[in-house]
């Protein structure tokens, strides 16, 4: 999760460098901040040669440009957590506004179904259950231990 605060503190770096200088910033954030939010601020404003948009839809297509993506859209473990939460008090607001008798008993089963599904994750997004062992392959190549 650390991705997206990187990110946006190079933005903010690059702004302030656009505003009062590269000294400024150095004394302000540091020499090294100071330098990302320098790079973060030239990529915005010139134009890649062909050479790196040829490479840039390449890199689109590997898994870690596709996680680095979802970290930046919060789209990550935690903000999948926070927003299931969020999601269950508005139904719960929702449910208490609601008048029809109908429409409250299917409010209540999408927040029970909500929060049953909440239960099943633990903070970090992983299921609180352990993996299933596999199964022992009958006629290993491995010789068997010898004992001690």
């Amino acid at each position: 999760m650390v991705a997206p605060l990187v990110v946006a503190g190079a933005a903010a770096v690059a702004r302030f460098i656009a505003s009062k200088g590269m000294a400024a910033a150095i004394k302000r954030y540091g020499k090294k901040l100071a330098q990302q939010g320098a790079k973060h601020a030239k990529d915005m404003t010139t134009k890649p040669k062909a050479g790196q948009r040829q490479v840039e839809q390449a890199t689109r297509g590997q898994r870690a440009s596709r996680k680095a993506q979802r970290i930046g859209f919060g789209v990550g473990v935690a903000g999948a957590g926070l927003t299931g939460a969020a999601k269950i008090a508005d139904m719960r607001k929702k449910l208490k506004a609601e008048t029809d008798a109908k429409k409250r008993a299917q409010l209540q089963t999408r927040i029970e179904k909500e929060v049953a599904k909440a239960k099943t994750f633990n903070a970090t997004g992983t299921p609180n259950k352990r993996p299933a062992k596999k199964p022992a392959v009958a006629g290993s190549m491995r010789p068997p231990r010898k004992p001690k």
